[in-house]
């Protein structure tokens, strides 16, 4: 007399796999969360910091590449960069 009293060894292992690649794929989406979330404070920390210095005239110390626009010859684009921050402005030439 066989009765469907438990589950057999086969049911218990294939239940266990599929858990197991449940909990990889989601530590592994975690573990990714993590870096992009250290990553996104580096970039907010630097674009402080160039805001900062922008708003105080320091510009000394930031990388500084100017160029005019083709189209608006009386424009110049001009971006500083600082760390992994970048900050693009648009100006009337002087």
């Amino acid at each position: 007399m066989y009765g469907s009293r438990g589950f057999t060894l086969l049911e218990l292992m294939v239940a266990i796999v599929v858990l197991a690649v449940g909990f990889s794929v989601i530590s592994d989406v975690i573990s990714n969360t993590r870096l992009e979330y250290s990553n996104a404070e580096g970039l907010k920390s630097d674009l402080v910091e160039l805001n900062n210095r922008l708003v105080e005239g320091k510009v000394e110390g930031l990388q500084q590449q100017k160029k005019t626009l083709e189209d608006y010859p009386q424009v110049e684009e001009v971006v500083y960069r600082l760390g992994s921050a970048e900050l693009v402005l648009y100006q009337l030439k002087r």
